[in-house]
């Protein structure tokens, strides 16, 4: 009788033992990946992903590290400096402008921008009258840009915006002080439309652009023309321009190397190119609903904007749109945008998978991309392998 009662509970063992769910083995290869990116990682202090699948019904958000070095954990609702990835935001808010009617792609930005910055690029050569809203929306403008350390030859700049912002960084900057900087340290890239070349100074023309063609503010307009209410992103403001939403998280300190650039003033990278504070959860939000056309009207408007121009797609690595870049993780097309911060949002449409990725010193954005790579492929293995099951 005790052999047939022992036989008979280790016949059971199977049934009662269940195997891991495909959810649960995916979250727990995510909490390992996002780990294993912050204890590998040399002067890291911490690192955030999200990942959402709704075919898989799986939204996962987590957290690693410091929130700052020899501080708190990082927490996975706290919130940060996006950077570039405001100019998404931008170009979105811009090509609604046209879908209403009030703007024109294709119009010469001297009809949109002050007179006073047609007479600053003016002085380096620039014609406002044949740079078009276009050509600032894809970096194809020419205009240097007043953020880089480098020349147009690729040369490194004496004297220039990172060494003038390490010098002073409580410096309140404004739009005009940026634009004067440009013509002062560099010289264009090309003649309009004619090369590819990244450029903060074209998006805070635009955001210039968004302010005089809409009589608002530049952080209003984006708020109102992306629809931040209609897509439930609560917790996304314009740094010093706005008040800090009272449901968003305490923003995280981010590295510049090793200096702490938390006390920097915002100005720094505020007025179009950058200088939204955002969470995972709102950057997730926004960039899945605008690849999947539910913050422009039309359809072809979405297509005019994802697809790279000539002039990026001749380059490797690079295919960039209207604010907006496309790149592809193990054959898996996704769009997004990076942040110099090291943040970076990638929506995969084919598969309807959203990653957005955040590390908290900007030297280590070989990791984050590493990291966020990583996450595409082993949720789109699972979606795939979900669906053939």
């Amino acid at each position: 009788m005790h052999r047939l009662a022992l036989l008979a509970a280790i016949v059971s063992l199977p049934a009662c033992a269940k195997p891991p769910s495909p959810t649960a083995e995916l979250s727990a290869d995510l909490a390992a990946l996002l780990d294993s990116t912050v204890r590998s990682t040399a002067e890291l202090p911490g690192a955030m992903l999200r990942v959402e699948a709704p075919s898989l019904g799986f939204s996962w958000t987590k957290a690693a590290g410091l929130a700052q070095r020899g501080g708190d954990s990082l927490r996975a609702d706290q919130t940060f400096r996006v950077a570039s990835m405001t100019k998404t935001y931008v170009a979105a808010a811009i090509l609604r402008l046209v879908e209403q009617g009030k703007l024109e792609l294709d119009a010469p930005i001297a009809r949109h921008i002050l007179p006073a910055s047609v007479t600053t690029i003016a002085k380096d050569g620039y014609d406002a009258n044949r740079i078009t809203v276009r050509m600032l929306l894809q970096h194809t403008s020419g205009l240097f840009d007043f953020a880089t350390q480098a020349t147009a030859s690729g040369s490194q700049l004496q004297g220039g915006y990172s060494e003038r912002v390490m010098a002073d960084p409580k410096h309140r900057w404004t739009r005009a002080e940026q634009l004067q900087l440009a013509i002062e340290v560099g010289a264009p890239y090309g003649q309009p439309g004619e090369v590819y070349h990244y450029s903060d100074t074209g998006y805070i023309l635009l955001g210039e652009i968004l302010e005089t063609v809409t009589g608002l503010s530049m952080q209003q307009a984006v708020r109102d023309l992306v629809g931040y209410q209609r897509l439930g992103v609560s917790n996304t403001y314009f740094e010093t321009l706005e008040p800090v939403p009272t449901s968003a998280g305490p923003r995280v300190h981010q590295y510049m190397g090793a200096v702490d650039a938390n006390d920097f003033d915002a100005s720094i990278d505020l007025y179009g190119g950058g200088g939204l504070v955002s969470d995972l959860p709102d950057l997730a939000t926004f960039f899945r609903a605008l690849v999947r056309g539910e913050v422009l009207e039309r359809r072809a408007t979405l297509d005019s904007m994802l697809a790279p121009t000539p002039q990026s797609a001749g380059q490797p690595g690079v295919g960039y749109g209207m604010g907006i870049g496309r790149g592809e993780a193990d054959g898996v097309v996704c769009y997004g945008h990076g942040g110099f911060w090291g943040t970076l949002a990638r929506h995969c449409p084919e598969l309807d998978i959203t990653v957005v990725g955040a590390v908290t010193n900007n030297e280590a954005n070989a990791a984050l991309r590493a990291l966020t790579q990583g996450a595409i492929r082993r949720v789109a293995d699972a979606v795939k392998q979900a669906a053939r099951s």
